[in-house]
């Protein structure tokens, strides 16, 4: 507001000191009547620019109060000191009062953009995140994660890279604004961001142009509809004990019930062994030497139409010698299906129990306990490191029951703290565990929550603890001893994510690079000086309206050439030669609206500053505020370009 409100301070006080301090000509009426313009035109620019049915609200209430109460409290200031204290002379001690004003006025805006005035919270301005050149890469993985949560997981890294520059676009400057603007009117090169009919491109556009170049799946038209069926074991573990003579596995199909299935098993040793019958022509099926636990089987299903349940019976053998927990396992695969009564064609596909994918053979694992035992329970691993998705995941991890399986187990779980937190990393979970008799294997779900990680690791802890059932106990051998059993459970950045991310990060680059207001070399500018447009290589072709503009303002724009570019000394060289060329230039608009009123008689320096002069020096305002209304989805640069002008 200091910088756009400097050609009315300047030419105040240089009419101030050419009149021997007595309030004769252009300056003190400029700057009441470019109030007053600001007050009531502005805004009502602002107002009717709006596209139909669109509302522009306020977001950032506490710095609009602070500049809104200093806009207005200026008048009555004035009325004060000219009127009430010392009337028709500002003395000494008004004039410092009035100018410490100022850095008050400074400290309290920057007071209610920290946020000191809204119980200590920052206002939440635009979509929480700050969009730059500065932004880390754990800080874009972030945002990265939030966008695709919020526009689905579908939406691809050139959609989400677009959605970051319209956030951006979202919170700029009424300094923007202005820039832009005043390129706009005079053939300038245009700044990012001023585009379409009404300058603004939403984030509904984006993914509507994005879908554009994408086939829907409806149109894809298949040579015959295909249903699927699926088969899988009703559990992926079975425990027996040694001396129950056989075990049942259920196998169970879903999906489409009207064809007739049929599926291939057979019996796979692991440490315990299967009994195979030898032929021998002369005394006929004999058993295998070896000490076997269970009868090798092999055999087909064969599900009718509407069947949904099957049952392989294995033979378990009891012996007298002591062995640990063995165990082996049965397969399905070659499925089939036989007949078909319907119309449609039918696929028969195996699933496996854990995952839940569609896998070639289907496995369940058959445990044969030794022992009459409650059993041991522990965790499946002590450690596991799972990698984040780009949404959130629902984790499972295996509880297991070894060395028994007698009776009811029930234990409790919860989830821990680690580096990782509930809320932000993960979901917090509590319950309770339950084996049932001869039930080896059970369940933990965690849900693991997208945050956008890079290169970090966060763990969590998952604690079993205060089983109960006869002679059940914890590994003492495990994390927790034998009053708990703790899984400790990392999370870490997906690496194809961290790659995405860093390609992002180049690209993005680049282009904030670009796009950069004060990134500039001083041979830059003269070309840009020279140059319609600035030689913007846009999308629109310049108008006959931008070579005007150019040709007419091409003597100024040589001469604002030569001011040095903001990069260098941090922008203060650039600062000062402003302010002497805001000066030069104000002098000459001084000189100009007195020639001005002296050949119209009835035309007194005050009207003229009042009318003439002051439209003129808000005339950029106007537009950037015009701007600001129809781009920006909230009213604070709009507004506040009026009342932080009026304050200052």
């Amino acid at each position: 507001a200091l910088g756009s409100s400097a050609p009315e301070i300047l030419l105040n006080v240089i009419d101030i000191f050419a009149k021997d301090f007595y309030l004769e000509g252009l300056g003190p009426g400029t700057i009441v009547g470019s109030a007053a313009f600001n007050l009531h035109m502005i805004i009502a620019v602002c107002i009717i620019s709006i596209p139909n049915g669109e509302v522009r609200f306020i977001k950032d209430m506490s710095v609009y109060r602070c500049t809104a109460f200093w806009s207005l409290f200026a008048y009555l200031w004035l009325l004060v000191i000219l009127l009430g204290t010392s009337p028709h002379v500002v003395e000494v001690w008004e004039g410092v009062v009035t100018f410490l004003f100022f850095p008050l006025l400074v400290l309290i805006a920057w007071l209610a953009d920290k946020g000191y005035f809204s119980g200590g919270v920052r206002p939440a301005m635009g979509n929480g995140t700050v969009v730059s050149v500065d932004m880390s890469k754990e800080e874009l993985a972030e945002l990265d994660v939030q966008i695709r949560k919020e526009y689905g997981s579908h939406v691809t890294d050139e959609m989400v890279q677009k959605i970051i520059a319209l956030r951006n676009s979202e919170t700029r400057t009424r300094l923007h604004y202005r820039v832009a603007t005043t390129r706009a009117m005079s053939g300038g090169k245009r700044l990012k961001g001023l585009n379409g009919p009404t300058g603004r491109i939403t984030i509904t556009d984006i993914l509507l142009r994005s879908a554009k170049r994408v086939v829907p799946m409806e149109t894809i038209e298949d040579d015959e509809e295909v249903e699927k069926c699926f088969l899988e074991f009703a559990t992926a573990s079975y425990a027996v004990i040694e001396n129950a003579g056989s075990v049942k596995l259920k196998v169970s199909r879903r999906g489409c019930l009207d064809a007739e299935a049929v599926v291939k098993y057979r019996t796979r040793d692991g440490t315990a062994k299967g009994q195979v019958f030898v032929e021998d022509p002369r005394h006929g099926r004999n058993p295998s030497p070896t000490c076997p636990d269970y009868v090798s089987a092999a055999g087909v299903l064969i599900f009718g139409p509407g069947e949904v349940e099957r049952i392989i019976d294995i033979k378990i053998l009891d012996d007298n010698t002591y062995e640990e927990d063995e165990e082996f396992f049965v397969d399905l695969f070659d499925p089939i299906v036989c007949s078909d009564t319907t119309d449609k064609s039918v696929q028969v596909k195996l699933v496996d129990n854990l995952t839940g994918k569609e896998v070639r053979t289907a496995t369940a694992k058959v445990t044969i306990i030794d022992d009459d035992s409650a059993g041991t329970v522990l965790w499946a691993r002590e450690e596991i490191t799972i990698e984040e998705q780009s949404e959130d995941t629902e984790a499972i991890f295996e509880v297991h029951r070894k060395c028994g399986s007698k009776g009811k187990i029930v234990c409790k779980y919860e989830t821990e703290n680690g580096s990782a937190l509930a809320g932000t990393d993960y979901e917090r979970v509590e319950g309770e565990i339950e084996f049932d008799d001869g039930i080896c294997i059970a369940k933990v779900k965690v849900k693991v929550l997208a945050r956008g990680r890079y290169g970090t690791s966060e763990s969590f802890r998952v604690v079993l603890k205060d089983i109960s059932g006869h002679g059940a106990k914890f590994d003492p051998a495990t994390d927790g001893g034998e009053d708990s059993c703790i899984l400790t459970v990392h999370i870490e950045a997906d690496k194809k994510a961290m790659e995405r991310v860093d390609a992002m990060m180049s690209t993005m680059k680049v282009k904030w690079e670009k796009a950069k207001l004060g990134h500039s070399s001083w041979k830059e500018q003269f070309l840009e000086a020279v140059q319609v447009n600035g030689g913007d290589d846009g999308e629109d072709d310049p108008s006959w309206v931008d070579y005007c503009m150019h040709a007419l303002l091409l003597p100024w724009k040589l001469v604002f050439a030569c001011c040095p570019p903001a990069d260098y000394c941090g922008g203060w060289i650039c600062f000062a030669v402003s302010l002497l060329m805001i000066g030069g230039v104000t002098c000459l608009i001084g000189d100009m609206a007195n020639l001005f009123g002296c050949v119209l008689p009835f035309m007194e320096n005050e009207i003229t500053a009042i009318t003439f002069v002051a439209l003129g020096t808000s005339l950029p305002d106007t537009f950037a505020s015009r701007t600001a209304a129809m781009q920006d989805p909230y009213a604070d640069a709009s507004v506040g370009n009026v009342t932080g002008s009026n304050s200052v």
